[in-house]
């Protein structure tokens, strides 16, 4: 049974008239070796986590996991076991990336990272954003992010504010040019979304305006019809998809400090479980793909996208 396919790649529907962001992130996705074989699944899981917001960042990252859901279940019976034999579950913790140094997840982060390697069939996709790009969808951030209010606005799309309103876009597209490349007609999706200012419920606006703008999204680059396509929010204590979601808060965190090193030139402490943590990003499996995309503001004024090369910074 084939897990990989290979190159060449192309987005099924991809015009001038689609954004610039859209049509960068179809470059670097075209321009990939091999993606995941999701041909023979019936349905796929999304999983998603962003970092990046807090005071002194540089970079805003968007993390995705796309994987099969059909195999998962070997992943889900391995990370119990190792829940139990490191004594994760009483009291119960997440891999997060705040909590690398935590003794246990200390002493069970290379088995984790082992395991996603070997048992999850999918692709893991880190979108990051210099911060000094003021907008993805226009020259003057304030007069792009007012556009995209009024969008949605006029489309029953919700009430938004500018900030979260664009990056429910930025989210959206990124999820909808790499689904167009490795989703198939007829499956089912369902997309978890960590606890997060794009899928919270409010007066004007909840997560089905999320979910529209989604749909809305996939259409523009793919003519795909899926089965279903469902929406969650974590569940609370269940191993089965907190750990898959785990790895797209350490990707985004990870990520993050890397570049903050890199490009923005400032010091990061490196603790022995993050440079494994980076040596993993950097490092592709049999099964699981991982791809790193920056978005960076140059110069002049312009701004373009390319891959993050991690191997070469560990």
């Amino acid at each position: 049974m084939n897990v990989i396919k290979h190159e060449p790649f192309k987005v099924p529907k991809l015009a001038d008239e689609h954004p610039l962001y859209g049509r960068l992130l179809a470059r670097e996705a075209e321009k990939l070796i091999s993606l995941p074989d999701f041909s023979k699944d019936k349905g796929l899981f999304i999983f998603s986590d962003f970092g990046g917001e807090h005071k002194g960042a540089d970079f805003t990252t968007y993390s995705i996991l796309i994987c099969s859901a059909d195999k998962r279940v070997v992943f889900k019976e391995k990370t119990k076991e190792l829940r139990v034999k490191h004594g994760l579950n009483e009291p119960w913790k997440e891999f997060g990336f705040k909590d690398l140094n935590y003794g246990p997840i200390s002493r069970s982060l290379n088995e984790f990272l082992n395991l996603a390697d070997n048992f999850i069939h999918g692709i893991l996709i880190t979108v990051s954003v210099d911060k000094r790009i003021p907008s993805l969808f226009g020259l003057e951030k304030k007069e792009a992010q007012n556009n995209i209010v009024e969008l949605f606005r006029n489309n029953d799309l919700g009430e938004w504010k500018g900030k979260e309103s664009e990056k429910v876009l930025r989210v959206c597209h990124a999820l909808s040019v790499f689904i167009s490349l490795v989703a198939y007609p007829n499956q089912k999706l369902l997309w978890l979304c960590d606890h997060d200012s794009i899928n919270d419920d409010g007066k004007k606006r909840d997560f089905t305006h999320t979910q529209k703008i989604f749909g809305h999204c996939l259409a523009m680059y793919s003519d795909n019809l899926y089965e279903t396509y469902g929406f969650a929010k974590p569940f609370k204590n269940d191993a089965g998809t907190t750990d898959l979601l785990s790895l797209t808060d350490l990707s985004a965190g990870m990520i993050q400090e890397i570049l903050q090193s890199e490009i923005a030139k400032k010091h990061v402490e490196i603790s022995d479980e993050k440079a494994k943590l980076a040596k993993w990003m950097g490092t592709e499996s049999a099964f699981l793909s991982k791809v790193n995309l920056v978005f960076i503001q140059n110069d002049d004024g312009d701004w373009g996208a390319g891959s993050v090369d991690i191997q070469a910074k560990i």
